[in-house]
């Protein structure tokens, strides 16, 4: 099966921008950093309550920066990305941590054998219509009873569906709204834990949002 088109252009557009996206990504936003940070460690908290002694899989990881956070939390963690400019420079800032270029189309996991899942920014490039078939794959892979956290950039004026396309830098994107994204990953079994919604950093610039969701156990 020949890959979407849509996946293919993200691939492209990150490799040209990876190294200028890392020091964007090095640079940060003071306060943004300090919510999604406080975010990733709630999720990182409901691994380890958990116990599983699976990994967690970092679900277009970029540069690896949260990958590597996780593992400093003590949390077993790996990461995959489209793009291979991306995985290059997550293998060069940590060698020791496993990166490999992936598509959340297909993690390439087994089922039920990941402790959780991060999605932190990395499906606003997903086209809604394939939004579902990536939500399906997070419920094959992630064991019952494991946390997944969502980071999208935000709309409060969504259209019917929940979301309109966003002027991203670097790829075509989309905003979500926080209760419309919600709805398509409860139909997978996804619950909300807690959601979180953060000032935009500019003007002109979306606010980010957050969804910490858990499987139910099956």
């Amino acid at each position: 099966m020949s890959e979407p088109e849509a996946v293919d252009r993200t691939r492209r557009d990150y490799d040209d921008v990876a190294e200028l996206y890392d020091e964007m990504v090095q640079r940060g936003d003071l306060v943004t950093d300090a919510f999604c940070t406080a975010m990733v460690d709630a999720f990182a908290r409901l691994v380890r309550a958990g116990g599983s002694e699976n990994a967690v899989l970092d679900a277009g990881c970029g540069p690896g920066q949260w990958t590597d956070h996780l593992d400093r939390a003590g949390v077993r963690a790996y990461g995959i990305d489209l793009s291979p400019a991306m995985i290059r420079i997550a293998r060069r800032r940590r060698p020791d941590l496993r990166y490999e270029v992936g598509s959340m189309l297909d993690l390439g996991a087994p089922d039920q054998s990941v402790a959780g899942i991060l999605a932190g920014f990395s499906l606003i490039h997903t086209p809604p219509d394939l939004l579902p078939q990536v939500v399906a794959e997070f419920a094959r892979a992630i064991e019952p009873g494991g946390p997944l956290l969502v980071g999208v950039q935000v709309t409060d004026t969504a259209g019917a569906d929940g979301w309109v396309p966003y002027d991203h830098k670097a790829s075509p994107a989309y905003l979500w709204n926080l209760g419309a994204l919600g709805d398509v990953l409860h139909v997978r079994g996804f619950h909300e834990l807690g959601r979180m919604r953060i000032v935009a950093p500019a003007p002109g610039k979306p606010p980010a949002g957050y969804l910490l969701m858990r499987q139910e156990a099956r």
